[in-house]
């Protein structure tokens, strides 16, 4: 069994207990300084669920499905969207090419 060792983020001690929940996750309060906090970031939640939230923007999800998916607000996935929207934009055909029979040069029947 694994075992992670938590320190205090603010005096570094490891003498630390649980200390009831917030959102679902852990608090976790140290015996020495009484400092409480939670041992996942909102930070690095954020930044999974934002990952996330590129990758189903690359698979061309709707952006109400991912909202669905990641709880996300939908704003927020709009934000990212358009953040990243150079990369995520659909490939638009060029003007000379209207389909399979340009391509090859063989007339549409």
């Amino acid at each position: 069994m694994a075992y992670a060792q938590h320190l205090c983020a603010r005096c570094g001690n490891e003498h630390i207990r649980r200390n009831g929940t917030q959102g679902g996750q852990p608090n976790y309060q140290c015996k020495a300084c009484g400092y409480q906090a939670r041992f996942v970031p909102a930070a690095v939640a954020k930044a999974a669920q934002y990952a996330l939230v590129e990758t189903l923007l690359t698979e061309r999800n709707s952006q109400r499905s991912i909202v669905r998916t990641t709880d996300g607000a939908r704003m927020t996935i709009a934000k990212l969207l358009k953040k990243s929207g150079a990369d995520l934009a659909p490939a638009a055909a060029s003007p000379d090419e209207k389909g399979p029979a340009a391509k090859t040069g063989s007339p549409r029947t």
